[in-house]
């Protein structure tokens, strides 16, 4: 009993074997375990600062063993005090560092905010940058962001950005398919897996769009709709009140779209992206008509009801969320 736990004392201090005999003495799984959970047992460590009260736990523990091994008591015990307090402390430094360090191992520095398909969220990050989180979306970011050297979250989803400016720290958001690099600027990302591509739309400053890779970049003003392509990695970019785009990414925040210089093309693709209800046109040409409406998405159908005010068009219902719009095609 006494050599073993002389040599479990000199194992704790990095010694192999006995320094006047050379004997090598190795303990079993079984003989650590027993005394390592009977020091354990032994007393108990101040709540705050991790200081060990050495006297008062080594007397404990001493009673324990004398409990348990009568055959081992006093004498040899005392004879290993020594060692025993340098073991405590060798413990509660051990365990004091696993306290301290612990968070970063298992991830506990990162934040997660994730929204349903009924609800949207604003988010304040701790850079005081803005979000606002759309509807089947999560951002993940760190909570120690305003002292990285570059701010980054990455998205899954649509989100619209209001980012604090900050010229020494950028401000990056990581998509399934790219990077958005900005300093202080006003955006829409959205960054959908199923539909294969980042869309960005920079309503204020500038932004720059990245491969993963980072051997290619593109920057994109206000007014404009950047792309990052899923499959190629293309960058790419159009003015906003282009045909061939969607004029506002925001629409989500406001459930409201004024269509009077957009094409009823766009609302299709409005109603496809944020609602349940589908349109079809009875002309593929009628994509490209321009009607002067108010497009509400808390009311679709209320508002797809509007379109027969103006007598060119006439609206049929094919299922619950489903309609097809009558009329003559429209010029490009």
């Amino acid at each position: 009993m006494e050599k073993k736990i002389q040599f479990l004392v000199r194992q704790w201090k990095g010694e192999a074997a006995d320094p006047q005999s050379g004997q090598e003495y190795p303990l079993n799984d079984a003989d650590v375990s027993e005394y390592s959970k009977l020091w354990d047992r032994a007393g108990n460590y101040k709540d705050n600062a991790f200081e060990p009260d050495v006297e008062a736990n080594w007397q404990k523990f001493k009673a324990k063993i004398q409990t348990d091994h009568p055959e081992s008591v006093d004498a040899p015990i005392r004879r290993l005090s020594t060692y025993w307090r340098y073991a405590a402390a060798a413990i509660v430094l051990l365990l004091g560092l696993w306290f301290v360090f612990q968070p970063n191992v298992t991830g506990l520095e990162e934040t997660t905010v994730a929204t349903n398909n009924q609800q949207t969220k604003k988010i304040t990050l701790p850079d005081r940058s803005l979000v606002w989180l759309s509807k089947n979306s999560s951002i993940i970011f760190d909570k120690k962001l305003k002292k990285n050297h570059i701010r980054t979250v990455r998205l899954q989803g649509e989100a619209f950005f209001e980012v604090n400016a900050d010229a020494v720290q950028p401000f990056q958001v990581e998509t399934p398919h790219g990077l958005i690099e900005a300093l202080g600027t006003s955006f829409n990302v959205r960054a959908l897996s199923g539909e294969g591509q980042t869309e960005v739309q920079v309503v204020r400053g500038l932004v720059t769009l990245r491969k993963k890779e980072r051997d290619k970049k593109l920057e994109v003003p206000a007014e404009f709709i950047g792309y990052i392509q899923a499959d190629t990695g293309k960058l790419s970019k159009e003015i906003a009140n282009s045909k061939n785009t969607f004029a506002s990414t925001q629409v989500w925040r406001t459930n409201t779209i004024n269509l009077e210089t957009r094409t009823l093309g766009e609302a299709q693709e409005i109603l496809r992206r944020y609602t349940d209800y589908r349109i079809e046109f009875s002309n593929p040409g009628m994509v490209n008509c321009i009607a002067t409406w108010t497009l509400q998405l808390d009311q679709p159908e209320e508002s797809l009801r509007l379109l027969e005010k103006t007598g060119i068009f006439r609206l049929q219902k094919t299922s619950k969320s489903n309609f097809r719009l009558v009329g003559k095609a429209c010029p490009k």
